[in-house]
């Protein structure tokens, strides 16, 4: 044997670090299993409402922009089980014959097709639960328009952090001079990241409904989420920026690019999959939050414009009607509304993250994180 492998081997305190590694190993199995116990009992308690399918064509409830939602949930639905079905069989080929670009092209047509004639035909045999209006004192109340509401606020309030966020990232982390400045500005952003979320819903109580007496509104709802997101975003993509090998940089200022073209065409190419993360992150903070909407966007939601896209109307989220379902909800099937309403964020948030995933393909070093046959970006042609 050698004789450093020996004394390594027999150094002191060996044991105990195999000990340590096998107590954080075990640590870890049981969180995992307890994170996957809970997850399954979840949707298992709430998953029934979201695949009872109808054997009946229901009558529509007349509610404006209810086709619209018809259309769209029963398209993302069957193009989601069609997308996993095609994955799973596009794998299994790639194993057998090899990667084909064909393969990709006929599971896009297949999943277009399933999602499009799906939504032609089985609109309207839909599980109710997803597409009818909540009810707060008799059964069968259903999560439509919480469901619209909760993807329009996460669209609104990204419309502000996005180019707010990955903006003061930029900045921070290539054209900042001052160390005072960046030193108080980054004081600021942490001192936000602190505070509670329910201090937001304050400051947006206070500004736009008591001030400005604009009511309770998506819009305000949004804008308070977006501040609430900020810290993080800029945190995160910061951090992506400053990690982008500065050879790249370089070479394109060498090649005559100015420093405002090499951002964009270089450095923000190859940092987006970390600008990828930070949104995905904000993303899934609209959809838990509930104490800044409940004081900003109300906990009703008015039948004349559940769909409505006007951002100055107020609305709940599902996180907000999950609250408001257990702590004031008179229902007789309040438990069972309830686990739905989990069991549907927890799907729209892996839903989420599954497209975050498809979309990181189109950056970062090799593009696609590896993944052969990948499209490259400019950074690294």
């Amino acid at each position: 044997m050698n004789p450093a492998a020996a004394g390594f081997d027999s150094r002191r305190g060996r044991s105990s670090e195999k000990l340590l590694k096998g107590l954080l190993g075990a640590a870890s199995l049981c969180l995992l299993l307890m994170y996957v116990v809970g997850l399954v009992h979840l949707l298992l308690r709430g998953g029934s409402k979201l695949v009872s399918f109808t054997s009946y064509a229901y009558a529509p409830s007349g509610v404006e922009g209810e086709g619209v939602m018809l259309w769209v949930v029963a398209a993302s639905l069957f193009g989601a089980v069609a997308w996993a079905i095609a994955s799973a069989a596009r794998a299994l080929l790639a194993r057998v014959y090899g990667p084909n670009p064909r393969f990709d092209t006929a599971t896009r047509v297949f999943v277009a097709c399933v999602a499009f004639f799906g939504a032609l035909f089985l609109r309207n045999h839909l599980p109710r639960f997803l597409v009818s209006m909540p009810s707060e004192t008799t059964a069968g109340g259903g999560v439509g328009p919480e469901i619209f509401n909760t993807i329009y606020f996460a669209v609104l309030s990204t419309l502000v952090t996005l180019p707010v966020g990955v903006g003061a990232a930029v900045y921070l982390a290539r054209f900042a001079r001052s160390p005072r400045y960046v030193a108080a500005l980054r004081t600021a952003l942490d001192t936000l990241a602190s505070l509670p979320s329910i201090v937001y819903g304050l400051f947006g109580f206070l500004v736009f409904v008591v001030e400005m007496k604009a009511g309770y509104s998506l819009f305000a709802g949004a804008f308070v989420l977006a501040l609430l997101n900020l810290p993080l975003v800029v945190g995160v993509t910061e951090e992506s920026l400053r990690a982008v090998p500065r050879e790249l940089e370089d070479a394109s200022l060498a090649l005559g690019a100015t420093q405002v073209q090499t951002v964009l065409r270089v450095t923000l190419p190859y940092a987006w999959p970390g600008v990828l993360s930070a949104l995905v992150l904000s993303i899934g903070r609209v959809f838990a939050e509930s104490a800044p909407l409940i004081m900003t966007a109300g906990t009703t939601v008015s039948r004349s414009s559940a769909y409505s896209l006007s951002p100055f109307r107020g609305g709940e989220t599902l996180a907000v009607h999950l609250w408001y379902v257990n702590s004031a909800g008179l229902s007789p099937d309040k438990a069972a509304v309830s686990a739905g309403t989990a069991a549907v964020l927890v799907v729209l948030i892996a839903l989420t993250n599954m497209l975050a995933a498809r979309l990181a393909r189109y950056g970062g070093a090799l593009g696609s994180r590896g993944v052969p046959g990948s499209r490259l970006t400019k950074a690294t042609r």
